[in-house]
């Protein structure tokens, strides 16, 4: 079973290293669409006070936002990855950036709030094509191990900007008009597009003609999305009989998702990698990880900027210290995962960030924007460990060997859903309780810090020892990031 172009793989269309096609510039196009993938997130999180006072909308309703983005990429990652193998992976590359495109088009030009939400559910299906397709180009173009090291070190390097970036452009193009930080992506988005008809490597003839299985990914995805819907709801009308009901659709949903897979001759991924327990442990932890690190920047955006005043570039440049414990693991945590094991390295990431996240609920509470920056620091460095250790942990294994694609593309997918779980709830938490918004956000941060404990507890899922090869390999470590934060 073969997902996300197991792209370590030697087959036909393999761009030879030294070739044209495999030059730094083909490495820069693909990484900066990927650095638009990752730039989208920040950059219209800090822009969300902007838009509710543009188009007079509440938290819950703006919320959806970012959840929309996060429940169409990671609903239909997987489902790219076959389109790219399917189809071809320069095909499917130009089609997520046109998608891409004309949704941020759409997206700065919408009057109603309906109507921008569309646009960004739509960009999430653009980034799910534009991320497998454009990582699987960039492996198989470097196919001997140090060159493709150092194309991942340089791709590595430019995506992990993006979450920085993100806030501070974010910030810039707000105090102008929020419509802007939809707009940006157009001009970049169109320079790529024109590069890859002369960059990327041609797809092989014919391709592999494998079933699509689109149902599934549109069930998963409608499922993920009515049990957002019902979280909101339940924060919005504070009742439980029409949440409830939600809830239930879209368990209903994702059992027949799963009940489909069973008997599926194409499934989007093999359940049996859950039977695995470094996977499934991996996986039940990064739906914490994506809810506390997608929450968390939400709470952060609203409070600087509601609760203390502060404009869309402060906020931005605040988020600077975070990308920047991120940045500073980014070596280390790759030395550093494999000598403590994947889930002692996972535990030890977790329980920084429950202390990050409890910090930062008691900066928000004493009022200390230095003390919440610290908090801010700290986390970008749980972030990164977190990161590293939950993909040994998840695509290591004699299961994640048959199917490492699927396996490492499982991750982003789960990741991306647990985001838009966590930015419902931590929402519908801002909008039930009452008083200041630096109490609402101390509330909800602390909620925050028990999704890193429930994450905590899920490590204990992860075997001590799992088998691990001597040393990560690059490609393996970046494989599964196709978007998200830091």
């Amino acid at each position: 079973m073969k997902s996300l172009a197991d792209v370590s793989d030697a087959r036909p269309g393999r761009v030879p290293a030294g070739m044209p096609g495999a030059g730094f510039a083909l490495l820069l196009a693909l990484a900066m669409a990927q650095f638009m993938v990752v730039l989208d997130f920040t950059i219209v999180n800090v822009a969300l006070p902007s838009i509710e006072n543009g188009l007079h909308v509440g938290t819950t309703t703006v919320q959806w936002l970012v959840s929309g983005y996060a429940v169409t990429f990671g609903g239909f990652l997987l489902l790219g990855g076959r389109l790219a193998d399917v189809f071809g992976r320069a095909k499917l590359f130009r089609i997520g950036l046109v998608v891409f495109v004309a949704a941020s088009i759409a997206g700065g030009l919408a009057v109603e709030p309906a109507l921008l939400i569309a646009s960004r559910v739509v960009q999430g299906i653009g980034a799910a094509m534009l991320a497998p397709a454009g990582l699987a180009l960039l492996v198989t173009s470097w196919p001997g191990e140090r060159e493709r090291s150092r194309a991942l070190g340089v791709y590595g390097a430019v995506v992990s900007a993006g979450f920085a970036s993100g806030a501070v452009l974010g910030g810039l193009l707000a105090e102008v008009t929020w419509r802007l930080v939809f707009f940006v992506n157009v001009p970049v988005g169109v320079a790529l597009l024109v590069a890859s008809l002369r960059l990327l490597p041609p797809d092989p003839p014919g391709g592999s003609r494998r079933e699509l299985d689109v149902p599934g990914a549109i069930g998963v995805t409608a499922g993920v999305a009515l049990l957002v819907l019902a979280v909101v709801r339940a924060g919005d009308t504070l009742q439980v009989t029409q949440p409830a009901l939600l809830a239930a659709a879209a368990i209903l949903l994702l059992g027949a998702f799963i009940a489909r897979e069973k008997r599926a001759r194409a499934p989007l991924f093999d359940l049996a990698l859950l039977k695995d327990r470094a996977i499934a442990g991996a996986n039940l932890a990064l739906i914490a990880i994506g809810a506390f690190s997608a929450g968390q920047v939400l709470l952060v955006t609203l409070y600087l900027q509601q609760g203390r005043g502060l404009s869309p570039v402060l906020t931005g440049l605040c988020f600077v210290p975070q990308a920047a414990g991120a940045f500073a693991l980014s070596g280390p945590a790759s030395r550093i995962v494999p000598s403590l094991g994947p889930r002692r390295a996972l535990a030890i990431a977790l329980c920084i960030a429950l202390l990050a996240l409890a910090a930062a609920a008691v900066a928000v509470l004493a009022g200390s924007l230095p003390a919440l920056l610290a908090a801010q620091f700290v986390l970008g460095i749980a972030a990164r460990l977190s990161q590293v250790s939950s993909t040994l942990a998840g695509t290591h294994g004699p299961v994640a060997a048959r199917s490492e694609g699927t396996a490492s593309a499982l991750l982003t997918a789960t990741r991306q859903c647990g985001s838009a779980l966590g930015v419902a709830i931590l929402a519908a938490i801002l909008v039930a309780v009452h008083g200041t918004t630096g109490y609402r956000t101390e509330v909800a941060m602390f909620a925050a810090a028990g999704f890193a404990l429930a994450g905590l507890l899920a490590t204990r899922v992860v075997p001590p020892k799992p088998t691990l090869a001597p040393a990560p390999q690059p490609q393996h470590l970046f494989r599964h990031h196709a978007g998200g934060i830091p």
